[in-house]
C-alpha cells in the first residue's frame, strides 16, 4: 500500500543523530586547532625565529670579537702554536657567523612567503567550517523532525490497529 512506511528502527536514526552531533562538536574543536596552530606559526615564524636568529648573531659576533682579540694578542707574543689555535677559533667564528646569516634568510623568506602558502589551504578550512556551522545543524534538525514524525505515525499506526512491532526495536529480520 501506498500510505504505509515500513521502518525498523528509530533508535538507528537517533543513534545516527547523536552520532553526528558528536562528529560535528569534533570537527568543529579541530577546525578551531588548526587554525589557532596557523596563527601561533605565524607569530612562530615572523617574531620568536627572527628575534631569535639576530640575538644569536650578536652572541656569535662578540664570539668573534673575542676570537680575534686573541689572535692579535697571541701575534703580538712569540709563541706560534697559540697563534695557529687563535686563527681556527677566528675561521670558526666567522663560518658561525654565516650560518647564522643563512638561518636569518631563511627565516625571512618563510616569513615572507607564510601567508601565500598557508593561507589558501587554510581557506579550504573556512569551507568545512561553514559546512559545519550551517549544513550540519540543518541536518541534525531534519533528523530530530523525521524522528518525531515517525514517532507520531508508529504511535497512530499502533492506535488504529496497524502492524503490532515496535518500530523502537531494531528488527533482525
Amino acid at each position: 500500500m501506498a500510505d504505509q512506511a515500513k521502518v525498523a528502527s528509530i533508535d538507528s536514526l537517533q543513534s545516527f543523530r547523536n552520532s553526528l552531533v558528536i562528529f560535528m562538536e569534533k570537527v568543529s574543536k579541530s577546525i578551531d586547532e588548526v587554525g589557532d596552530t596557523v596563527r601561533r606559526t605565524r607569530h612562530w615564524v615572523q617574531d620568536e625565529q627572527y628575534n631569535y636568529w639576530i640575538s644569536e648573531k650578536r652572541r656569535r659576533e662578540r664570539k668573534l670579537e673575542q676570537a680575534e682579540q686573541e689572535l692579535y694578542s697571541s701575534r703580538l707574543s712569540t709563541l706560534q702554536d697559540t697563534s695557529t689555535e687563535a686563527q681556527m677559533n677566528v675561521r670558526k667564528a666567522n663560518r658561525a657567523i654565516e650560518e647564522v646569516e643563512e638561518k636569518i634568510r631563511l627565516v625571512k623568506k618563510w616569513a615572507r612567503d607564510y601567508d601565500s602558502v598557508v593561507e589558501p589551504l587554510a581557506r579550504r578550512l573556512d569551507t568545512l567550517q561553514d559546512l559545519v556551522a550551517t549544513k550540519y545543524p540543518k541536518a541534525i534538525n531534519y533528523l530530530a523532525r523525521t524522528i518525531e514524525t515517525l514517532e507520531s505515525y508508529a504511535q497512530l499506526s499502533s492506535l488504529s490497529g496497524g502492524p503490532k512491532e515496535n518500530p523502537r526495536k531494531d528488527s533482525t529480520k
